[in-house]
């Protein structure tokens, strides 16, 4: 008799304890759904879209026009675009990427090999950056700025049966190499030229077979 008296007791204090098992329950659920329907109700905080790699990217890959699956746009915080972040896909267009590109990575200008309105743009497809000597005197003393045009002409023959010709006309001058003595360097200054790939096997053909080969620089806004 005492064990069914403790059986009973047992049964109604769990029916007291119940209800206010389910009043705890229903109150943690009202307060989920509150805080549900205001974050709901409260809008993403604003941000902006930078361009990224979609899969990593190899260096000397070369954006095509449709991006070839390389690029996507990402989200981020509001003020959390750095310099050099680019913001369109067409600023990547027709470059080549000189660094390697993890997946969601930005694509920044260096990435690209640097922003074309401070330096020389990167070489783009079928393009070649080839030094010529300058050979010509006082020409190594004044030479061109990078960014600067100018004319390769070579010249064959001597006296009245030698000739000069316009070997490329209007090439980019990337950068001027000065030779150092010291480090064992005797084949003197020279000039990198941004060419295509016909221009630089004109040009190394001047250089191997004629008498001289000079660079000339254009006046600015010479057409």
């Amino acid at each position: 008799m005492p064990r069914v008296r403790t059986a009973r007791a047992g049964v109604r204090g769990l029916r007291i304890r119940r209800p206010g098992a389910w009043f705890v329950l229903a109150a943690l659920l009202a307060v989920g759904a509150f805080l549900l329907a205001r974050g709901a109700g409260q809008s993403a905080p604003p941000g902006e879209r930078v361009l990224v790699a979609a899969r990593p990217v190899a260096p000397g890959t070369l954006i095509g026009t449709d991006g070839s699956g390389l690029l996507a746009m990402a989200q981020v915080p509001a003020g959390g675009v750095l310099p050099g972040m680019l913001r369109s896909a067409d600023d990547a267009v027709g470059r080549r990427v000189v660094a390697a590109v993890a997946a969601g990575e930005p694509i920044t200008q260096a990435a690209l090999g640097g922003d074309p309105r401070i330096a020389p743009a990167p070489l783009a497809a079928d393009e070649r950056a080839m030094p010529v000597p300058l050979r010509a005197a006082g020409v190594a003393a004044a030479a061109p700025l990078p960014g600067a045009r100018v004319d390769v002409m070579a010249s064959d023959g001597e006296g009245l049966a030698g000739r000069t010709r316009v070997v490329v006309s209007d090439a980019e001058v990337l950068a001027v190499m000065r030779a150092d003595p010291a480090d064992g360097d005797v084949g003197g200054d020279a000039i990198l030229l941004r060419l295509t790939s016909d221009q630089a096997l004109e040009v190394t053909r001047a250089l191997d077979f004629a008498r001289e080969v000079r660079v000339v620089a254009r006046p600015a806004g010479d057409p």
